[in-house]
């Protein structure tokens, strides 16, 4: 499901009309939604760094005259691997300038990683930070076209961004639908944050992927 699918479903929910483009999607309540589930998606994303939706696999090949890669990695790195085992992070990183720079190690500085000058090919492993996908499956901060998806399952994604999209947008316990979209989104965030630390090993994508029920 995604982006404008899940806000005309919410505006549904709302008993707004939905909208037959996302360039429709116009008017203040359009806004203050739009923003909302962009928020949503933030939150429940950083419920936990173990979701295994959040695990990432990026390449590095390493060229034994140079040492230092700028990576587009927005997250914490759990761990790197080499061809020869895993790489261990040194604090100190002017030891890599030097003629004995450590092996099987790496460092960061200026924005960039560091590591020693050889020939390797690793696997970076870490948890993103950015929890939208684009159409061409490159991961990103925020929720901006119409096509765009949340990394979230699509199993939990439509009972989370929908319930909880239409109940702060009505913040309003009165309303005779508050009480189930408030139970149905804790719902299903329980059942999320259950599951945790549980990988699927079923439809992997790597390299500048992830992992995706």
């Amino acid at each position: 499901m995604n982006y404008l699918e899940i806000i005309n479903k919410t505006l549904i929910e709302l008993n707004y009309a939905p909208v037959a483009a996302f360039s429709d999607l116009t008017k203040m309540e359009h806004k203050r939604l739009k923003n909302i589930i962009n928020r949503l998606n933030k939150e429940i994303c950083n419920a936990s760094p173990n979701f295994y939706f959040r695990q990432v696999i990026k390449r590095l090949k390493l060229y034994p005259d140079k040492t230092e890669y700028a990576l587009d990695i927005s997250g914490k790195v759990s761990k790197i691997v080499g061809k020869n085992g895993e790489y261990i992070f040194e604090a100190d990183y002017s030891k890599f300038y030097t003629d004995n720079p450590p092996e099987n190690s790496y460092s960061f500085y200026g924005g960039k990683y560091i590591f020693p000058k050889s020939s390797d090919d690793l696997r970076i492993f870490y948890s993103t930070d950015d929890f939208v996908l684009n159409k061409n499956g490159e991961l990103k901060s925020d929720f901006e076209n119409g096509d765009d998806r949340t990394i979230i399952p699509s199993n939990f994604a439509e009972k989370l961004l929908i319930n909880g999209g239409a109940y702060n947008f009505k913040q309003n316990s009165a309303h005779p639908k508050y009480a189930h979209w408030k139970q149905e989104y804790d719902k299903a965030l329980a059942e999320l944050l259950s599951g945790a630390k549980k990988i699927s090993g079923t439809d992997i994508i790597i390299d500048g992927g992830y992992r995706k029920l």
